[in-house]
């Protein structure tokens, strides 16, 4: 997925590949993906990671020579803050935004559980280097996006085929593994949608031969109708176990 094709294509970097983890006592992890396309002269990030993620997101623009200026777009696939709360840290993208889905989340209350009321408000207020988009659209060269409701209602995935391979960026409409093969679905404002939605993106990739980039899990592909991860599951997680002993590190599969 690393290998650059022709000239106008895109190859795609994994800035952090997401983990399927949750926590009923500390809330949620927000352990999101986080992906760059870079075709020479757009350099898109798909969804914008949380506010842990800031560090992360430096690090992997070094070892590409890149700089938060570099960044060309954020695409968002909705409006959880684990997705959308690092879009103002590059100050030359135009980010994209689901017209409807911002809408929606524009409606909430403050408060609502995993809206982050200022980013959303910071999206609405903006006049420039802010877009709004449907589903069906080709937004930027070979970037399609792709109707995914069920986990928030106006959810977008986006779809390209000028890589290296085709793909799809599922967002949280797909967010792991188990839920891609089971259609069994976590956390979903619309089970029945998400079904559907899940449906419509196997159907895609049996179509296309793609890979499923989840919104928090490793990429996925459908081998012989069954799905598979592409590389192992991993995770490295520190902690002090006790008074008396050092910080600990469990790598989590």
């Amino acid at each position: 997925m690393h290998v650059r094709k022709t000239a106008g294509t895109y190859t795609a970097h994994p800035f952090v590949e997401g983990f399927p983890g949750k926590s009923s006592s500390h809330g949620a992890f927000g352990w999101s993906s986080l992906w760059l396309l870079d075709d020479g002269t757009r350099r898109v990030l798909i969804d914008a990671g949380q506010p842990a993620y800031i560090p992360l997101i430096h690090e992997s623009l070094e070892r590409l020579g890149l700089t938060t200026a570099d960044i060309t777009d954020v695409l968002l696939t909705h409006m959880h803050w684990d997705h959308v709360a690092n879009f103002t840290m590059f100050q030359n993208a135009v980010t994209w935004v689901g017209e409807k889905e911002l809408a929606w989340a524009a409606e909430q209350p403050a408060g609502t559980k995993f809206i982050p009321d200022l980013h959303v408000q910071e999206l609405m207020r903006r006049t420039e280097r802010v877009e709004r988009v449907r589903e069906g659209q080709e937004i930027l060269p070979g970037i399609h996006t792709v109707a995914a409701p069920g986990h928030t209602p106006h959810h977008l995935a986006f779809f390209t085929e000028r890589a290296s391979q085709s793909l799809v960026f599922a967002g949280d409409s797909v967010k792991n593994i188990h839920e891609l093969a089971t259609t069994h679905v976590d956390s979903t404002m619309d089970e029945d949608a998400s079904i559907r939605t899940i449906d419509r993106l196997r159907s895609l990739m049996t179509d296309t031969s793609a890979t499923l980039l989840p919104g928090h899990d490793v990429g996925l592909a459908l081998v012989d109708g069954e799905v598979q991860r592409l590389r192992e599951q991993r995770a490295q997680i520190s902690f002090f176990a006790d008074a008396l002993s050092p910080e600990s590190d469990r790598s989590i599969g």
